[in-house]
């Protein structure tokens, strides 16, 4: 083998080791939890924020960085290469893990990028549940309100002010809605204000914990939280959100409340963010509404269309509502592309070019049809802020 030969087998493998040096990241990362699997999975999920935050310090400036972030940090076994614990302290009152782990960094940066042409913006609602009747209790579970909202802006997260909750709670009465069989309390308050995720608390109680020989370690103060894909109606899932046993511990006690949510509520985040996450390899969901816009068979023909469409995904399954019909599908990019597709394909099809099918309102994940000259009525329109 000649000299030039060798040189260039060197230079290749060279460039191999390189790419495959630079394409993982050594991190360093502690976690805490009220045990220790919980702990190591935070610790993981922390892994992969630092190696995003690392690896994408340019695209700091992208809307929503911290909830697309923490939206690949759920899929830790997506990323991690491997990962070694160094390190295991028990408290009386959680668990802390430190490990040491290697980040794939190529899917990540490629991940984090199509999940930031796709989500749009995300804001959340947090409100208590309308179910709730009991003054007191609700008086009480706003105190866990506040504070979630709080644990929302110390991680960036967008969300509705409790002030521009109040107005919109006061002007409701005035509002055009569609049904309320249709658009519940909550929902339709999330449609005004932009949110696409609804976080309902409800379920207040205070219990006495009792621990060796039926001896009271004291009061906690516990609550549901449950969230929903406001463009979607999915609900994404519940926790329950508990405070530590204390002594003379009350159900208004803001210390306690706040506790519950501090020690807990990342839990219910890694839920819509794992959701999220999800996207990545199946598409973003959506739910794409036809008003006064012809048969089932027509919209049937629509659906062949889009299921021969290499970015659309999910089971694009019809479903008849009060006054329109829906198809619920995954699409890999943009709403406004989405919107576009749409179109495009409502435009070969003959029964449905003659109506001239156009968007009558974007919400989030959610797309509304009927033909230009078809007035939706009462159809909801999200406040701009």
């Amino acid at each position: 083998m000649n000299n030039s030969i060798l040189a260039k087998i060197k230079f290749l493998l060279f460039i191999f080791i390189s790419t495959a040096v630079f394409s993982q990241q050594a991190v360093e990362a502690k976690g805490s939890g009220l045990n220790k699997a919980d702990a190591l999975q935070d610790a993981l999920r922390n892994a992969v924020s630092q190696a995003v935050g690392v690896s994408l310090r340019s695209e700091t400036r992208v809307e929503n960085f911290m909830v697309i972030s923490d939206a690949i940090a759920s899929n830790t076994s997506g990323y991690i290469k491997k990962y070694t614990v160094t390190k295991e302290v028990p408290f009386p009152d959680r668990f802390e893990v430190t490990v040491q782990a290697e980040v794939t960094t190529n899917s990540l940066e490629a991940d984090f990028k199509l999940l930031s042409k796709t989500i749009g913006g995300v804001r959340f609602l947090v409100m208590v549940d309308p179910s709730v009747q009991n003054e007191t209790e609700k008086k009480d579970l706003q105190i866990a309100v506040d504070r979630i909202n709080s644990f929302l802006a110390e991680r960036s997260y967008r969300y509705v002010d409790q002030s521009r909750l109040k107005t919109l709670q006061t002007e409701r009465s005035n509002l055009l809605q569609e049904s309320n069989a249709q658009l519940s309390y909550a929902q339709q308050l999330a449609v005004l204000s932009n949110a696409q995720f609804i976080i309902l608390v409800s379920q207040l109680t205070t219990s006495e914990v009792k621990g060796a020989f039926d001896i009271s370690q004291g009061k906690k103060v516990s609550f549901q939280a449950r969230a929903f894909d406001n463009c979607t109606g999915e609900g994404l899932g519940s926790i329950s959100l508990e405070s530590l046993p204390k002594a003379g511990n009350s159900a208004n006690s803001i210390q306690a409340l706040n506790q519950a949510v501090d020690l807990n509520f990342s839990k219910l985040i890694a839920m819509v963010t794992g959701y999220i996450g999800s996207w990545v390899n199946s598409g973003t969901p959506y739910e794409i509404r036809f008003y006064n816009s012809g048969t089932f068979r027509d919209l049937r023909t629509l659906r062949t269309k889009l299921k021969a469409d290499k970015n659309f995904g999910g089971d694009l399954e019809i479903v008849s509502a009060n006054n329109y019909t829906k198809l619920v599908c995954t699409y890999k990019n943009r709403a406004d592309d989405l919107a576009d597709k749409i179109l495009d394909y409502a435009d070969e099809i003959p029964a449905l070019q003659k109506q001239l099918i156009d968007v009558k309102m974007i919400y989030g994940r959610q797309i509304n049809f009927a033909p230009q000259s078809y007035i939706i009525p009462n159809l909801l329109k999200p406040a701009q802020q």
